[in-house]
């Protein structure tokens, strides 16, 4: 079609509001050749491109499939997936014609979206490079520079989910084929590198730049995280020297391509001093000025009609935060990779770790990711007033001790009094999300106290160094650079010494710690194939109970322990009566069944720095899912699958991922 009505209002109603400089008024129907000439236009048209992928600030949080979190209400978002039920067609969404859930997105299923999104990038390079345009250079180069980023980052969004994917680079028009096929995971790989070049070349410098828009450090730190993915194992095995679809071809030089992107961003901060790691931890999502983000997105305050202080509406926050309604819980498997503050971990002789205060004494970063019971935190009512307060994550039992509740007979806990300050529901986890929260901001179904998300941040890009380093037998590198980061003003946890397989262990427990709650760890798990272990650990939950009976109060951690073989391997506060809790455990193999018969391993044996350590989940709540997390056996669930409707418009030319119908 030679002419066709550009809808901005619909395409600016798909961006955010919130993103800073894409808080912009609405424009009227306008066609192609007043929007690719003029320069507001064209960068009103390019704000909406930014929006490509949702931030996750979602109800059903990525973390919440992984070993990092639950989302109790994520039947239709995160529990089928974490359960290992995911397939073509209960990917797709309810308006597709599937079962996921509209609105609560795990950002997991992005294909449809995506693929709108690149059309309409590909549309614009179309028009400027087919027509040309009136509008000024300066503004012409930088705006394509952010589109060929754009894309880039589509594309890479897509790989990092489903490996090779169709490449379209030309808008489609009516009369074109549709049918497509897939490239191989490589020749994606060189087309994203191929449009970062492009970008850039066209993109200002960070001193030129706009908070929140595209510059050439953003670009390098793409670059660093695309290259670091298509080093790692999951799509660099030496399994498949040739490469496909689903792997690149093998070269331990990956590796080095790897390291050499990771120190041109790296080398902007140490040498350019361009960037710096903050001083303290939650600057990264308090501080809209932190020296140590490369690109975020930006919320932006409006005022109602009563002159509130209003962004999105945020749903990720906990009980305390917003009548009760949560959407991450920190799991029992997460807390136990946060380290005691002398660098030990909990289970480690020499630790300190005191098993009536189990999180007492962590890591400080433990306590600005996790909210546990009994310590302090902040928060305001609705009309701005702030006050100190103490999270109370427990159950507040009258007129009983440990001893009587031990020698309990009763199948269910006692009831709890109104004391309590937490609803008695099962599937409670036991701690709450505290990373990403302002104790000063209000937070409601219609506003949020969130600043900005950091899509990129130093530390990512001194562990991707790391990483890349140790890979290319670098290992003084990779310990400097993990050093770093645990020497945060705020954190100043001992330095790594480690080396060989001890250090591989300590560089993937640091960005478990440090990139917590971050859209990180799914892919982490990933593209190392450590997916099947740690996606295969029991979602258990805490329990908190105080019992009180005249001046005696007791008071019970129902959390991870060490292995003991004189419990038996049962629930050590339930006996061995299974008609006493909503599990039922064998004696001596660490398995039992749940609710539904359905069998679930409760002890798992741990590898660190050279030593096997085992730990038993069987006292903690494992109730909380109606069926047991699982990560299935034949490992289809390391790619996405393709949504069975985008297999269907193809003709069926799109082959699906393994492992799926």
């Amino acid at each position: 079609m030679k002419k066709i009505t550009i809808l901005l209002v619909s395409i600016l109603a798909l961006a955010s509001c919130d993103d800073g400089f894409l808080d912009k008024k609405p424009l009227d129907k306008l066609n192609e050749d007043a929007v690719f000439n003029s320069a507001a236009l064209c960068e009103s048209y390019v704000n909406a491109l930014y929006t490509v992928l949702p931030d996750p600030y979602q109800e059903g949080n990525v973390g919440c499939i992984t070993d990092e979190g639950y989302f109790r209400y994520g039947g239709t978002s995160t529990r089928y997936i974490a359960s290992g039920y995911m397939d073509p067609d209960n990917v797709m969404y309810i308006k597709e014609g599937g079962q996921a859930h509209n609105t609560r997105t795990t950002v997991l299923n992005i294909w449809n979206r995506t693929y709108e999104w690149i059309y309409r990038m590909n549309y614009m390079f179309d028009y400027i490079y087919e027509k040309g345009t009136i509008m000024p250079n300066d503004a012409k180069e930088r705006l394509l520079g952010e589109v060929y980023f754009l894309r880039a980052w589509s594309y890479f969004l897509l790989i990092q989910r489903y490996a090779g994917v169709p490449l379209i680079s030309k808008p489609h028009k009516l009369d074109d084929d549709f049918s497509t096929h897939r490239s191989t995971f490589d020749e994606c790989v060189d087309f994203i590198l191929n449009d970062l070049d492009s970008a850039y070349a066209k993109v200002p410098t960070l001193e030129k730049c706009v908070q929140g828009r595209i510059n050439k450090d953003v670009v390098l730190a793409l670059r660093s995280r695309l290259t670091l993915i298509a080093a790692s194992l999951q799509f660099n095995d030496p399994a498949y020297p040739t490469g496909d679809i689903y792997h690149g071809a093998y070269s331990a030089d990956k590796w080095q391509r790897a390291f050499d992107a990771a120190k041109a961003i790296v080398d902007r901060a140490d040498v350019d001093g361009a960037y710096s790691l903050d001083d303290t931890y939650d600057g990264i999502w308090k501080d809209v000025d932190s020296p140590e983000i490369i690109w975020a997105k930006y919320f932006v305050a409006t005022s109602d009609a009563n002159d509130n202080y209003t962004k999105k509406a945020q749903l990720l926050y906990t009980v305390e935060y917003y009548n009760g309604w949560e959407a991450f819980h920190p799991s029992q498997a997460a807390q136990i990779d946060f380290e005691m503050k002398n660098g030990k971990k909990w289970f480690e002789e020499g630790s300190g770790y005191d098993e009536k205060h189990p999180y007492a004494n962590r890591d400080p970063r433990f306590y600005y990711c996790i909210a546990a019971p009994f310590y302090p935190y902040g928060s305001t009512n609705g009309k701005g007033e702030y006050k100190e307060d103490s999270l109370l994550l427990y159950y507040l039992y009258d007129n009983m001790t440990k001893a009587d509740f031990l020698m309990s007979n009763n199948p269910t806990e006692p009831g709890f009094t109104s004391k309590a300050k937490h609803t008695a529901s099962g599937n409670h986890g036991g701690l709450e999300l505290y990373k990403w929260y302002i104790p000063t901001s209000f937070i409601s179904e219609a506003q949020t106290g969130s600043l900005l998300y950091p899509w990129f941040r130093l530390a990512e890009m001194y562990l991707n160094y790391a990483e890349a380093a140790y890979r290319t037998n670098r290992e003084d590198i990779c310990r400097q650079y993990i050093n770093k980061i645990r020497q945060r003003p705020d954190v100043m946890m001992p330095p790594v010494t480690e080396s060989g397989d001890d250090l591989w262990d300590r560089l993937v427990n640091e960005r478990r710690v440090e990139l917590y709650a971050e859209m990180f760890r799914y892919f982490d798990l990933r593209r190392w194939k450590m997916a099947d272990f740690y996606e295969n650990v029991p979602l258990a939950s805490a329990r908190v109970m105080v019992l009180q009976k005249g001046n005696q109060m007791d008071t019970i951690y129902r959390v991870a322990r060490l292995y003991d073989a004189s419990k038996n391997n049962t629930n050590y506060y339930w006996g061995n009566n299974p008609a006493c809790a909503s599990y039922t455990y064998a004696a001596h193999d660490g398995v039992g069944t749940d609710r539904y018969g359905t069998p679930i391993q409760y002890i798992f044996t741990y590898h660190w720095l050279g030593k096997d350590y085992t730990i038993d989940y069987g006292d903690c709540i494992l109730n909380q899912n109606p069926t047991p997390r699982c990560f299935p056996k034949d490992g289809r669930n390391y790619l996405m699958p393709i949504p069975r409707n985008e297999i269907t418009k193809s003709g069926s030319n799109l082959v699906q991922n393994p492992g799926y119908n």
